[in-house]
């Protein structure tokens, strides 16, 4: 086990460290951190991840690592999506319950170009908390919050603006003891010690969303449908309008279409047992206000009601049994919570005897034993839950105008049981309206749209970078460039590497690769699909084959390559082999005292401009040579006699500071020179000399040779 930490850890660190460009080029933009997804029956769920790349891509990946040991299983990389356009990519990944690492990776053909992570991402349970004081919680009354890590509520708070409107954005935190569980909870009141329970026993994180309202009647929820407005009955004084119901409307219509649902959890009857309501009253107030959550969603939400009705030291069982009737009422989806009416009697608060109402202290923690007691098999079993929608696809793609961008949202979307939500009212993030926007100004967009019934969705958000409208390319490698017959040339441009890259070959490369003479330019695409004006042209010239040279033996000690027949004027050196064994030396003449089969390539050099290239032949045909054995001492003259007044030496053997000198038979030196170092043929010219016979002298520290040569 310590080795499979080990690794785990060691895994994180190799993932992070893959470096901050590639890092860059992929970001995870949903789910955020501490998100929890609803799981089905059979622990399964699925995540709907969506983000952005700098750069193009070809296919993304993702999968789920387990935050710790045993909290979940870890999946295999999945493919999310290939070949995503406009700079979003969005796709789905199955995982089962746990607590987990998200990590995705974005491949351009075979090479990974980005990877990023989001942690803390679970799939597990969701809640919805709702009622009066007892289910909101208060402040000071020794609440405890959550010891595990996997315990999560949202952090909204519209406890002050009360507001109908969507909350601004997702962002959830761990459910400690100085949580407000948001809209409205005020502390982590019993629901911290719940989660721990709920954690230990089934594995799996929870996520909290309180919409509790204190002091409110039955009433009140019903009276507050559709935005209406209805009144405090303790201080005579309206609620804000839509409230209490617009809270948990909110929370089915937004959060739970995000994160699914398993059931909402209510805690209420007090305030109706001072009200002496009816039974009948409160049994049809409270299976109206279940159907209105489920007309008001299109969508069919648990409920397990808690048996509550404890006021100042009194219980009213026609509370208690309206509450039983709705549990009990068949195929109502609508299960027994706890009987709170028994718990911490009196209550925390009581004073002067009169009982009290809020529980408090260990009081809380009994009331947590309360409610997962309740969550028995038959609940987890019978409560069927809700499980996340579908994110609606967005499509980013440049204008026909090629001055913009125009997005584009998916209008509908179907769940696993094939139900079609029509998305009929979509808003954007600048404020318009419509499913699609034309983007004229960079910034970061997204929409947030619902259906005929509320249900909430928010599409992928993409960052729209200027330009809109790309530069055109420069190819770096300007002007005319050159290139051997037999190879190719490579053209590149400074273009951004976000963009992608279209020559007038229609290659779509970053790089244009070619063997083809001619004239080429570019054009810019960026990740939206909009096309920069076209680059200034670059040539290419490609230089003639060349053929291999003609090798021949020079003289006694060399041999020759010589251009073949029509060859252009160039200028060339020459490789030089015996076997497979390179010899040293680049002139078209080399000196060579050993046997063998030889031959050579030649180096032919071309220049335009600043530029050069170097193209080479095949090599040549072999030539054998055959060392003289008849030299004296190792030196040759040629020719011997000489028509032209040209001889040649050759030695056999490399010698320095050579002294060569020419003179008469009678002793006037009429030629002398000396070298550095004698490796190679030298040719004397004697033509301006009377025909006759000369004596050519060789010396060197510890070598001397003489020669007599005949000019004719």
């Amino acid at each position: 086990m310590k080795f499979t930490v080990l690794t785990r850890v060691l895994g994180i660190a190799g993932f992070l460290f893959f470096g901050n460009t590639a890092l860059a080029q992929l970001k995870i933009t949903y789910p955020v951190s501490r998100a929890v997804f609803q799981r089905d029956q059979s622990n399964n769920s699925t995540i709907y991840v969506a983000g952005t790349y700098a750069q193009p891509v070809t296919k993304v990946e993702a999968r789920l690592v387990m935050m710790s040991d045993g909290q979940g299983n870890d999946t295999d990389w999945q493919t999310i999506q290939t070949n995503p356009q406009g700079g979003i990519f969005q796709g789905s990944l199955k995982g089962r319950g746990g607590w987990y690492r998200l990590e995705t990776r974005a491949w351009q053909g075979n090479t990974l170009v980005g990877q990023d992570n989001v942690a803390r991402i679970g799939i597990g349970e969701v809640f919805i908390i709702t009622g009066q004081s007892n289910a909101q919680g208060f402040q000071q009354k020794g609440a405890e919050g959550a010891t595990d890590d996997r315990v999560n509520c949202i952090t909204y708070d519209n406890s002050v603006a009360n507001s109908l409107d969507n909350p601004p954005s997702l962002s959830f935190r761990q459910l400690g003891a100085d949580a407000l569980v948001g809209p409205r909870g005020q502390s982590a009141w019993c629901w911290g010690l719940l989660g721990d329970m709920i954690t230990r026993k089934y594995n799996v994180p929870v996520l909290f969303i309180n919409t509790a309202w204190a002091g409110t009647a039955i009433q009140n929820w019903i009276e507050s449908f559709d935005g209406k407005t209805t009144k405090n009955i303790f201080i005579d004084q309206n609620l804000p309008a839509g409230m209490p119901y617009g809270n948990l409307l909110i929370a089915l219509r937004y959060f739970s279409s995000l994160q699914g649902l398993r059931a909402v959890l209510w805690q209420q009857g007090e305030t109706d047992n001072h009200l002496r309501l009816q039974q009948e009253q409160y049994k049809n107030s409270m299976q109206l206000l279940i159907n209105k959550t489920r007309s008001d969603t299109k969508r069919y939400p648990s409920w397990m009601l808690a048996r509550s009705s404890y006021n100042l030291g009194r219980v009213d069982p026609g509370i208690i049994a309206a509450q039983n009737q709705v549990i009990n009422t068949f195929n109502n989806n609508v299960f027994a919570g706890p009987e709170t009416d028994r718990i911490q009697i009196p209550r925390y608060d009581a004073v002067n005897n009169d009982g009290g109402t809020h529980f408090g202290g260990d009081g809380l923690r009994q009331y947590a034993e309360a409610w997962f007691a309740s969550m028995d098999e038959r609940f987890f079993t019978g409560a069927i839950p809700l499980l996340p929608l579908q994110t609606p696809a967005l499509t980013v793609a440049c204008a026909s105008t090629n001055q913009g961008v125009n997005l584009s949202l998916q209008t509908e979307v179907r769940d696993k049981d094939n139900t079609l939500f029509q998305l009929t009212n979509i808003t954007w993030s600048n404020g318009q309206k419509g499913s699609s926007l034309a983007v004229t100004a960079p910034g970061t967009y997204y929409a947030i749209a619902k259906d005929e019934s509320g249900t909430t969705f928010i599409s992928p958000s993409v960052t729209i970078s200027a330009p809109l409208v790309p530069v055109a390319p420069v190819i770096t490698q300007a002007g005319t460039q050159q290139a051997c017959a037999d190879s190719t040339f490579t053209f590149s441009t400074d273009s951004p590497i976000a963009n992608n890259i279209i020559w007038s070959t229609n290659a779509n490369t970053r790089q244009l690769t070619t063997g083809t003479a001619g004239t080429y330019t570019a054009r810019a695409v960026n990740l939206y699909g909009c096309t920069s004006p076209v680059s200034e042209p670059a040539s290419l010239v490609i230089q003639p084959k060349q053929a291999p040279p003609l090798v021949e033996q020079r003289g006694p000690f060399s041999l020759q390559a010589l251009p073949p027949a029509g060859a252009i004027v160039a200028k060339r050196q020459y490789d030089w082999k015996t076997g497979s064994s390179i010899v040293s030396g680049n002139a078209d003449v080399i000196k060579v005292t050993q046997n063998g089969a030889y031959s050579a390539r030649s180096k032919t050099t071309f220049t335009i401009g600043n530029n050069s290239v170097v193209c080479y032949s095949l090599f040549s045909k072999d030539v054998n040579y055959v060392s003289n054995e008849n030299a004296e001492n190792g030196i040759i003259a040629f020719p011997n006699p000489s028509v032209d007044g040209i001889v040649r030496l050759e030695i056999k053997e490399n010698i320095k500071n050579a002294t060569i000198t020419v003179s008469t038979l009678s002793g006037q030196v009429i030629y002398t020179t000396l070298l550095p170092v004698f490796d190679n043929q030298l040719a004397i010219n004697l033509s301006t000399f009377s025909p006759g016979n000369y004596i050519v002298r060789v010396k060197a520290d510890g070598y001397k040779a003489t020669r007599r040569v005949w000019i004719k």
